[in-house]
């Protein structure tokens, strides 16, 4: 074989003036460990090139060309030296037939040269072919097909259910009301949009979901679930090219925040179709992907709502957080109350949704059940949905004596919407005192987070009883407490956790303490097993050593003899 050194580098730059030419040929080095490449026609992408590699000459796809963005280039180039005997595909870098070797003589650096004459002969024409075919006009026409909804039942049942394509939805006169005017989708969604658009298959539909439309008097119709989607969409065929209607395009938005959304996504939606080599790709979003369409003339927000609790027929399920408030809406007859809780509701999950998630389904979804002494399945589908839903009553007796407890029964409409905005502004102020964000910072490491989540929940619980007050003396009593299993537990199973976190009670200890005083006091009464009493190396050692140092930057915050002595007792 050509032996790769500077003089063979030399050599074939000297050949190919045009192309870039990169090698590896360090001193002492193998010839196994070395190789010379050179670009292909796209010189500026290194990614795709051609490359003497142990005895062979080889076209290689890396980085960018091993994507599903490419997937039909690499297919492409398969397909068309499939009948080539002296090529062989095999695996590289960990990817299926990325790797094209050609079987050629290389003992000479004449026979080296002749090798990738012939495979640069092989593939730079179908390279060539492939990205001139991708700069040629790909628009797509304007949809023909039928354009009118149906709307049979509109006048009867003030409700009609159709199946409609993309062209079709954007053949007719389009809104957004002004109390859905937030655009908010942000990168994750517009590419998990992006990947699920390439599922459309080939002479096949494609579902996506459920659109809501209200048409008004004057045949417009708003848009009262799906805008995040038909907004997207829009954005994705002006890109394509697109050349027929799309009616979101003249509608404006209102916050800096979402016209921020939009620009954002519209340059990412730019990098993705550029990489993208499906020229049929907006013929097929415009014509074959579809959606379940519900059309209402009455203006009640709550009929539309009541059809949105349902899952899409794509099989993803809406989130307990659209279904609960599909769920209450249903509870509120006035149109214009309706409107400004369904605005209050949006601006709350999209603009503080990991404040609603972790309050709802996890701290107060656990103290509701901890106080009634019930076990939960964390897996359980629409488990939130399910226990913040309206509880049942007697018609005849009206529900009456709202106080906000965490653990008090659900009443259907605004009781939810308030309840829930009470407790995550509640949730807000506790994640930001002092003994919670040491909590987080200190025992963020190993198994520790699992103890953490508990001991945060309880924490809570006591922080909605009593305030600030004493907050650092009850993590003291709160996580010594909950510590024991730690210390005799080999494995820190979360469902375990949770049970024992049920089973010590404490969720009803601060509940039937009048003061802070009468909980410290039962909660330190029930810590047996201490960390110091721990002989061997281990995470329960760990685990111990890192609670001393959460108190150790907590002590001074200590104002009560009693915490103090027992602080010093066991961390100092």
């Amino acid at each position: 074989m050509a032996w790769i050194d500077q003089n063979l580098e030399n050599f074939i730059r000297k050949e190919f003036p045009d192309r870039i030419i990169n090698a590896y040929h360090a001193y002492r080095t193998w010839q196994s460990n070395r190789y010379i490449w050179v670009s292909t026609i796209l010189t500026k992408d290194g990614d795709l090139h051609y490359e003497y590699f142990q005895d062979h000459v080889e076209l290689h796809l890396e980085g960018k060309f091993q994507s599903e963005d490419y997937r039909s280039f690499a297919k492409e180039l398969r397909v068309r030296t499939a009948r080539i005997p002296d090529l062989t595909w095999s695996r590289w870098q960990g990817h299926s037939q990325c790797r094209c070797t050609l079987q050629h003589p290389t003992g000479s650096w004449e026979e080296l040269l002749s090798a990738f004459h012939c495979i640069m002969s092989i593939f730079d024409p179908i390279i060539k072919d492939f990205f001139e075919k991708k700069h040629q006009d790909t628009s797509t026409d304007a949809y023909n097909g039928v354009i009118e909804f149906h709307e049979c039942e509109l006048e009867s049942e003030h409700v009609s259910l159709e199946t409609c394509s993309l062209g079709q939805l954007f053949s007719n006169h389009l809104v957004i009301p002004d109390y859905q005017r937030n655009y908010c989708w942000e990168e994750k969604q517009v590419k998990d949009l992006w990947h699920s658009l390439k599922e459309i298959p080939v002479n096949g539909k494609y579902h996506l979901g459920t659109i809501i439309l209200q048409k008004d008097t004057t045949g417009n119709y708003a848009v009262i679930d799906g805008q995040q989607r038909l907004v997207t969409l829009t954005l994705i065929c002006r890109q394509l090219g697109y050349k027929g209607e799309m009616p979101l395009l003249k509608q404006s938005f209102r916050s800096t925040a979402s016209r921020q959304h939009v620009a954002n996504n519209r340059f990412q939606i730019e990098q993705y179709c550029k990489r993208s080599h499906d020229e049929k790709l907006c013929s097929k979003l415009i014509n074959d992907l579809i959606f379940s369409v519900l059309i209402l003339t009455d203006s009640r927000l709550d009929l539309a709502y009541t059809f949105f609790s349902n899952e899409n027929s794509k099989g993803v399920p809406l989130t307990d957080y659209d279904l609960l408030k599909a769920h209450h809406l249903r509870f509120v007859f006035n149109e214009k109350q309706a409107e400004h809780l369904a605005g209050k509701w949006n601006s709350l999950t999209n603009q503080k949704y990991r404040l609603l998630d972790t309050t709802l389904s996890s701290h107060l979804f656990r103290l509701r059940k901890w106080m009634r002494k019930r076990d939960y399945d964390s897996s359980q589908k629409l488990r939130t949905k399910e226990e913040f839903s309206a509880a049942l009553i007697i018609p005849e007796i009206p529900p009456f004596g709202e106080q906000f407890e965490y653990y008090e029964k659900i009443q259907g409409g605004t009781h939810f919407f308030a309840y829930a905005e009470h407790f995550v502004g509640l949730f807000d102020r506790f994640e930001h005192a002092n003994p919670v964000e040491a909590l987080r910072r200190h025992l963020k490491w190993e198994s520790h987070s699992r103890y953490a989540d508990v001991i945060e929940t309880l924490l809570f619980g006591y922080f909605l009883k009593f305030g600030a007050q004493y907050l650092a003396e009850a993590l003291f009593c709160i996580a010594g407490y909950i510590a024991q299993h730690r210390y005799t537990s080999r494995r820190a199973l979360s469902y375990k956790i949770r049970e024992f976190a049920k089973n010590s009670e404490i969720v009803m200890m601060i509940d039937q303490a009048s003061s802070p005083t009468f909980f410290l006091a039962e909660c330190l009464a029930g810590i047996k097993i201490s960390g110091k009493d721990i002989d061997e190396q281990g995470i329960e050692l760990r685990f111990y050593h890192r609670l001393q140092d959460l108190f150790l930057e907590l002590n001074e915050e200590f104002t009560d003899s009693t915490i103090i002595e027992h602080y010093n007792n066991e961390y100092a």
